[in-house]
């Protein structure tokens, strides 16, 4: 049987926060001694505490005259809208750029049940009514340290946390455009935002990865593309382009998908935040 190494991180993670596992920094991961002893009472005392529980709900809810097939309809109904809140979370990401929102949306894998809601920001002031809407159904908000502030105010009246996560470019691409660059050779970028274009060009710079000239088009006309990629020695798509721009190009041209990805600190942030709401049992609200 194969599982994935998200779900197995995941299970692992909820283990650790819940007691039963204890994980030592250089030294290993081991059974939580004190939890396995006391795992049968507790349990039991639990037990006890949700009966009495249930009892004083059924005996209020006599006092306010409701049937007990009422009542039971209620808590049915209730708990049918816990299950749903605990099988699917919706996460939004917001984003300035098509290119980001599209990764993310489908090149993240957080598990099963879990949902990525691509929004751009231009949504927030353009069709503030849509976002509003959109935003009801959302367990956590995602956006980057660039959009925080914008984002956190758009929300001011919203219950919803908002997580920020730090986007680095994906190391192998760095690597293949600085092994197949140089000060004589051209790059061009085929995308669809110019925000995108730019910060493809300010983290080749940054790299220290040397080229003769870089431009870049956003146009979506085969034939302007074709003409655009002429005497181009590297071609960069953003994410989604690349088949589209690998049919109008020589073979022997290189062709690079340029990604951006949430970095490692970002990741175990996000998937902390999805086990709390997992706990919580739906919205994880402000803090």
């Amino acid at each position: 049987m194969q599982v994935s190494r998200n779900t197995v991180s995941m299970a692992y993670k909820e283990l650790v926060l819940e007691n039963i596992i204890l994980s030592i920094p250089g030294r290993g991961t081991f059974p939580n001694s004190k939890t396995s002893k006391f795992t049968k009472s507790i349990t039991n005392n639990n037990l006890s505490k949700i009966e009495e529980i249930i009892d004083v709900t059924i005996n209020e809810a006599l006092e306010l005259n409701y049937k007990l097939s009422e009542f039971k309809k209620i808590v049915n109904k209730r708990i049918e809208e816990k299950e749903k809140l605990l099988k699917n979370i919706n996460i939004a990401f917001i984003e300035c750029n098509q290119e980001q929102l599209y990764f993310f949306s489908k090149g993240i894998e957080l598990g099963t049940g879990i949902s990525i809601i691509p929004i751009l920001i231009d949504e927030i002031y353009k069709e503030p009514d849509i976002f509003r809407e959109r935003i009801k159904s959302i367990d956590l908000v995602v956006t980057t340290f660039f959009h925080y502030d914008e984002v956190k105010k758009s929300l001011a009246n919203q219950k919803q946390r908002v997580l920020t996560i730090a986007l680095d470019p994906l190391m192998e691409t760095m690597v293949n455009i600085a092994h197949l660059s140089s000060k004589d050779k051209s790059i061009g970028l085929v995308c669809i935002t110019d925000k995108f274009a730019q910060r493809v060009f300010q983290s080749i710079k940054q790299a220290g990865i040397k080229f003769l000239s870089f431009k870049f088009t956003i146009s979506h006309d085969r034939d302007e593309v074709k003409k655009f990629l002429i005497n181009t020695d590297i071609v960069i798509t953003s994410p989604g382009r690349k088949k589209e721009v690998k049919k109008l190009i020589s073979p022997q041209i290189p062709l690079i998908e340029f990604v951006y990805i949430p970095d490692k600190g970002s990741m175990s942030m996000l998937k902390l935040a999805i086990l709390d709401i997992k706990r919580e049992g739906g919205l994880l609200e402000k803090i």
